[in-house]
């Protein structure tokens, strides 16, 4: 039997870019769907994003750190000293004005590490390691010690993604390790090798065999996923225009981040969601 998986991962509420890779992906007569995280914000994808991912055959998901960010947002667990806490809160307040509530429950219930086995080959998924969704653990540019935290001797295939970035590599036993990259927001060091396409892979397995490996890069209309941005009032808008044109995120400018929360009184409205969800979203 064979078996064409499409793997999806990082598309940061960017509802215009996945729409152009479900596109393609069909196209590529793939058969299911596995889902590796960072799903929602900066971008201004909710309910029209999930839309987009409800009637597909996707049997495996994990959970990323910014989906962790918005349950931290909603359990209280922010103040109003940092302004990169500041800027998720008012990011999640954003989020949860436009999306079912029942979605923050299905957020809550995703693993961080999945377990699948295609024909007799087994995948590990996850995030980024399989205990920690965040952190630089494993930069492209880092040694293969680094990568064998994925691997443990059950696993034919690691998958990871949160690093945007596209990548096939060994580990030191010689187990496979592969990123789809980002569908939401490409980074690139190398200016010559630049783009705004979004970014996925595509799987093929044949018979228990690893036959091909496909990196796709998608090109879609960024400006039509800025002006939707606009037009639904994404907080943050400055940085969000900057991602999409530049394709940089200056979401660790603690000085941006200051400047925008006073021009735009988000302290308030920050406020205002902190009294909403002690009663309405915080978990006992």
């Amino acid at each position: 039997m064979k078996h064409r998986i499409a793997i999806l991962s990082d598309i940061h509420g960017n509802t215009t870019a996945l729409k152009a890779v479900l596109s393609d992906a069909k196209r590529q007569e793939t058969t299911e769907y596995w889902l590796l995280g960072d799903i929602f914000l900066p971008g201004p994808g909710e309910n029209d994003l999930l839309a987009l991912l409800k009637d597909l055959p996707i049997t495996a998901t994990v959970r990323g750190n910014w989906d962790d960010c918005v349950l931290e947002a909603l359990d209280g667990q922010y103040g109003l000293e940092d302004p990169q806490e500041i800027q998720l809160m008012r990011l999640t307040q954003f989020l949860m004005e436009r999306m079912d509530p029942a979605t923050i429950v299905w957020l809550r219930s995703l693993p961080m590490l999945e377990k699948k086995e295609v024909d007799g080959l087994r995948f590990s998924l996850s995030h980024n390691l399989p205990d920690k969704n965040y952190g630089s653990d494993l930069l492209v540019d880092n040694d293969t010690e680094k990568f064998d935290q994925l691997l443990d001797e059950e696993t034919d295939v690691a998958v990871y993604g949160h690093v945007h970035k596209q990548l096939l590599r060994y580990g030191s036993q010689g187990q496979q390790i592969i990123n789809p990259g980002t569908i939401g927001m490409p980074y690139f060091d190398w200016k010559a090798l630049k783009n705004h396409r979004a970014q996925y892979a595509v799987i093929e397995v044949e018979d228990g065999e690893l036959v091909n490996i496909q990196f796709r890069k998608v090109a879609y209309d960024y400006e039509a996923e800025l002006e939707l941005a606009k037009s639904k009032g994404l907080p943050f808008i400055e940085m969000y225009e900057e991602l999409r044109r530049e394709d940089n995120y200056q979401g660790h400018n603690l000085e941006l981040l200051a400047s925008l929360i006073e021009k735009h009184g988000y302290v308030e409205d920050v406020k205002d969601f902190l009294e909403a969800i002690k009663s309405e979203y915080e978990v006992d």
